[in-house]
Order: C-alpha cells, then structure tokens, then sequence
C-alpha cells in the first residue's frame, strides 16, 4: 500500500477554441476567418493582371500588394516581365536588395527571395530616402 500511486481526477477536458466563436462569427456577419482572409487576399491580387502573377517568378510581399492596391499601379503581364528580367540583371550582378525604377513606379525587390517589399508611383517617390539598398536598376 506504501508504493501505490494515487492519481487524482480529472474532468472532461473542453475544447477551448471554441469558446465563444459562435459570437465572433456573429459579428462578422456569419463569415468565417478563412473566407475573410480569401477575400482580402483576392481583393488584393487585383491590382496585378491575375495570369501575368500566377506565371511569373516574383513573389509580392503583403505590404507591396497593398501598396499597390492603395495606389492604383496596375501591372500587365509586360511590366511584371520587365521587373522579373531586371531582377534577373541585379541578380547577375549579386545584388541582394534592389531599387527598380520604370516609367511609373519604384519597386524595392529582396533579389534573392524573389520578392517584392514596396511599391511607390512617381508621385510618392519625390523627396524619398532609399535605404538598406545595394543596387539600383533602371527599366
């Protein structure tokens, strides 16, 4: 009896996640996260020609595609080509993080993830500081 083990009870164990959800889904309007999530996230990539993104080699950042989205640059499948063959240039050349100038935006790309951080129109590009950069390339 002195080596027996006593282990106390434990009551059912609840599923804590869904605590309250049945209330959130209320406030917004019946709609899950998920679907919230698709729609923004389909919002957003309307600003890009949606085949010219599908095919292409870049990624874009969140912050660039609502960068994009808030300042109405739109992009066809000829400009994302522009962009992806500079960054291919920058690429060659072994930039890491790269200002592209075109006709009508500035691009800040990680060369090395793909990836598009920030988009700026011309408009916005006035009077800016271009930092943490390590080559530039004009389209």
């Amino acid at each position: 009896m002195a080596n027996e083990l006593l282990i106390p009870s434990v009551g059912p164990i609840q599923n804590r996640t869904d605590i309250g959800a049945k209330d959130k889904l209320a406030k917004n309007g019946g709609v899950s996260f998920n679907q919230v999530l698709q729609g923004q996230l389909q919002e957003k990539s309307s600003a890009i020609d949606g085949s010219a993104l599908s095919n292409s080699s870049l990624k874009f950042s969140a912050h660039a595609m609502s960068r994009l989205k808030d300042r109405s640059i739109s992009m066809n499948k000829e400009q994302l080509t522009k962009l992806e063959n500079a960054v291919d240039t920058a690429n060659a050349k072994g930039a890491k993080e790269s200002l592209i100038l075109t006709s009508d935006a500035a691009f800040i790309v990680s060369i090395k993830n793909k990836t598009v951080i920030t988009v700026l129109d011309r408009n916005a590009m006035n009077g800016n500081v271009f930092t943490n950069i390590d080559s530039t390339v004009v389209v």
